[in-house]
């Protein structure tokens, strides 16, 4: 996990060896189960889409999606990650060892949540900025087939912070992730997590401002504006509401960092990080259902894909 959390005796911040282990394995398992079973549900209605003929997938089917395969990356990591360590309770709670992976492969799993996070985190700066620009700039952009214009920068930066500091992850007493005395890569992402939420919520903002606009008064904009409030505004408006998302679960996790700069630290905030993360991955399908509903049988989500998306092919 990204979130700093120096490894400390666990009986030194918590309610006991026993209860402690309950509380750090049971909460995160739980979220990250209904976020991993989530994010195949939205797995299972982006292929329906696409198989029976729908093959001009309008970004409002799309974010969610690329959202989902970044939560199911995270959740998938969190519960092999903590599967193990729930394996262990005897040499957490009687002998106060140790119960991470072994040394190599928790290394790894350090690796790649840096990575996994900072997909979610890119991916979602991406996505608002094209909406920003769509919406208030009123610029249309060639993202490339598959969006690989929006996806080869942010895996490439994804991948170079965690590459460019491999010895800076290992074992933290019950997790894998940045270790004691390497907080630069910690320090990074947060800086990269605040980075993100002030342009996301200006993006936001000033997104919603204008489809608001949009919606009180018609008569004022010009006839190729238009085009975003018949068939866009409907789009744009879902987009605005995973992004929303994104912001609810990362604001906690700043909040977090600051407690333990301020060296405020108890375990059930250790246990609750992981599980907000995973916040994304359950808020997303809730956010899909709210949007989507329970049938792909919606005629007017068809029509409006169908428009949006022969509009984006010009």
């Amino acid at each position: 996990m990204i979130p700093i959390s120096n490894a400390q005796g666990h009986s030194s911040y918590g309610y006991g060896a026993k209860t402690d282990f309950y509380i750090v394995m049971i909460i995160p398992l739980v979220f990250n189960s209904f976020s991993f079973l989530g994010t195949l549900y939205i797995f299972y209605r982006t292929f329906s889409r696409w198989k029976y003929g729908h093959s001009n997938v309008s970004l409002s089917f799309r974010f969610p999606f690329y959202i989902a395969i970044t939560d199911f990356l995270y959740s998938s990591s969190i519960l092999i990650e903590f599967s193990y360590a729930a394996s262990k309770r005897t040499e957490f709670i009687n002998k106060n060892e140790t119960i991470s992976w072994p040394f190599l492969f928790c290394e790894i799993l350090g690796i790649f949540f840096t990575i996994f996070i900072l997909l979610n985190i890119l991916l979602v700066a991406a996505i608002s900025i094209v909406t920003w620009l769509r919406v208030v700039q009123e610029r249309h952009l060639a993202l490339g087939k598959y969006d690989y214009k929006i996806w080869l920068p942010i895996i490439f930066i994804s991948l170079i912070i965690p590459l460019s500091s491999i010895n800076a992850y290992g074992s933290r007493n019950y997790s894998c992730g940045t270790k004691v005395g390497y907080n630069n890569v910690a320090m990074l992402v947060i800086v990269l997590i605040f980075t993100t939420l002030t342009t996301t919520m200006f993006c936001y903002a000033h997104v919603m401002k204008v489809i608001r606009n949009v919606k009180d008064d018609n008569s004022s904009i010009a006839d190729s504006f238009n085009k975003l409030t018949d068939i866009e505004r409907r789009t744009f408006k879902k987009v605005l509401t995973y992004i929303l998302v994104f912001i609810l679960q990362y604001i906690p996790i700043i909040i977090y960092d600051i407690c333990i700069f301020l060296k405020v630290r108890h375990i059930v905030f250790d246990a609750i990080i992981p599980a907000v993360i995973s916040f994304g991955g359950i808020g997303n399908v809730i956010q899909y259902l709210y949007n989507e509903g329970l049938s792909d049988d919606n005629t007017s989500n068809y029509r409006l894909e169908s428009n949006e998306g022969s509009q984006q092919s010009h």
